[in-house]
């Protein structure tokens, strides 16, 4: 089970205190940066400690602030052992040896930090930096792909097997957030956070109380179980907080990541050094994952399209929930059988929501500005289909959105004009961030009703976790933590 070491990189000695006095609730140990303020006060830090700490003055080529020959690096280094700091971090390709031979088998970290990319022979290079007396490795690396991610779990895999020195195995940027929550499955004593948002330390780093409370870091080890969501560009994701807050209700060793990934070969070879027991998959991969998987439902290989994905012996078995997460919020507002609804979209989630409509009853038209790829979707599905222009003559009862546009990276952005809108039709828009889109807003002001995109991912959600669980889903509980982020967020 890893320990949550809080990185602290202040500007004077007083703010370093004072830090150290605010996330004694969060952390279990500080990393003080020197190289960050190089006339600190090591005495008055060791005096006003609330947890044990780590002494670090870390080399401009390694990510830090002072020059690799600064004589002010060893200085303090021979300072923070003499002052009896609990570790002291010494970097494997310094000239520090002495250093190393002082502090070895008293809490010496042997770091590499690799800014540009990731070695070739991980466990040759652990080995080595173990040699030099580490009573802890730190191997830090940047991946270029998932697949490096992958390369260095096993790498972490190894050393827990071979009794030596625990190492803190880290992948550092986006690619990386895995590596910084599941720590503890490989024997890390702790993994390194942020003080708070925005003042990280490194790429990728989280803060403290995130690791903490979201993502329960310290209950992480072995045998924990651990799921993610899968896609290029998922930090933002809602589904951490929704599935880790309904592990934790159910009281299950499990957490759920962001699991980035540049694209699906390299994740799939990844996937026995990840040791995942399930994952969500969003955009792109939706329908793209259909190739890589041994079993598929019915449902997700008729609509093309795959969001739920439970690893069982190292088979992957492949489902959708996103046809759920469109017909229970609908339900609720209207009767569905007889209804016509118009689906903007042609990718995954619409091909799902348009196969769970038809099955309801619905006649259903995709419409997407992609006429090949929309007339595509709709013979598999069994519906109709046309361009997006389309959209100023066509009736519906149902309008949903399902393409990205009006999401947070265009907020300003509605697929559809204000005059096309139904007085007292239903307009769902699966954009969540932000959660009232201009497309929603200007529904509304039109008479119709609305469903925004965080009911749809709360049931598709709720869905996925009894698919992997076997267990009723605490929709509640689920509801109450993404409006709570939301919130938070806003």
């Amino acid at each position: 089970m890893a320990r949550i070491c809080v990185s602290l990189a202040e500007t004077t000695t007083a703010d370093f205190v004072d830090r150290m006095v605010d996330l004694a609730p969060s952390a279990d140990l500080f990393e003080i940066r020197g190289d960050f303020v190089p006339d600190l006060d090591l005495l008055t830090i060791v005096r006003a400690k609330t947890r044990p700490l780590v002494y670090a003055c870390r080399a401009a080529s390694e990510g830090g602030r002072l020059a690799d020959a600064d004589p002010r690096r060893r200085e303090a280094l021979r300072e923070a052992v003499r002052r009896g700091f609990d570790y002291v971090d010494v970097e494997y390709r310094s000239d520090l040896l002495d250093l190393s031979v002082e502090k070895a088998g008293r809490g010496l970290i042997v770091s590499y930090h690799d800014l540009a990319g990731t070695p070739d022979d991980l466990p040759g290079l652990y080995r080595a930096m173990a040699s030099r007396g580490a009573d802890i490795v730190k191997l830090a690396v940047t991946p270029g792909s998932v697949a490096d991610v992958g390369r260095l779990f096993a790498c972490a895999a190894q050393a827990a097997r071979g009794g030596g020195p625990p190492l803190i195995p880290i992948a550092l940027g986006p690619l990386g957030i895995v590596s910084r929550v599941t720590a503890g499955r490989w024997g890390a004593p702790f993994t390194y956070a942020a003080a708070a948002a925005g003042a990280e330390t490194a790429s990728g780093q989280l803060p403290a109380r995130v690791l903490a409370d979201l993502y329960r870091v310290r209950d992480v080890g072995p045998a924990t179980q651990v799921y993610g969501v899968l896609g290029s560009d998922v930090t933002r994701s809602l589904s951490p907080v929704l599935h880790n807050r309904a592990f934790a209700a159910r009281g299950l060793d499990a957490v759920y990541v962001p699991l980035q990934s540049e694209a699906l070969e390299p994740f799939v070879r990844a996937l026995p050094e990840l040791g995942l027991s399930g994952f969500s998959v969003t955009r792109p991969y939706k329908m793209d994952m259909l190739a890589f998987l041994h079993e598929v439902d019915e449902v997700a290989a008729v609509s093309g399209s795959v969001n739920t994905v439970l690893v069982r012996d190292g088979l992957m078995q492949g489902s959708t929930s996103d046809g759920m997460g469109v017909i229970g919020p609908l339900k609720k507002r209207l009767s569905l059988k007889g209804r016509s609804a118009v689906l903007l979209g042609a990718g995954g989630a619409a091909r799902a929501a348009a196969l769970a409509l038809v099955r309801k009853g619905v006649r259903v038209t995709l419409l997407a500005r992609d006429t090949r790829k929309a007339s595509a979707a709709a013979a598999a599905v069994g519906c109709a289909s046309g361009p997006l222009s389309d959209l100023a003559v066509r009736n519906w009862d149902v309008l949903v959105n399902a393409t990205p546009v009006g999401a947070a990276s265009a907020p300003e952005e509605t697929p559809v004009p204000a005059e096309l809108h139904r007085p007292g039709s239903v307009v769902f828009d699966m954009v969540y961030d932000p959660r009232e889109t201009r497309l929603l807003r200007e529904a509304r002001a039109a008479g119709c009703r609305v469903v925004d995109g965080l009911e749809m991912l709360v049931a598709q959600a709720a869905a996925q976790f009894e698919a992997w669980t076997s267990l009723e889903a605490p929709l509640e509980v689920m509801r109450s933590a993404v409006g709570l982020a939301v919130e938070a967020d806003a």
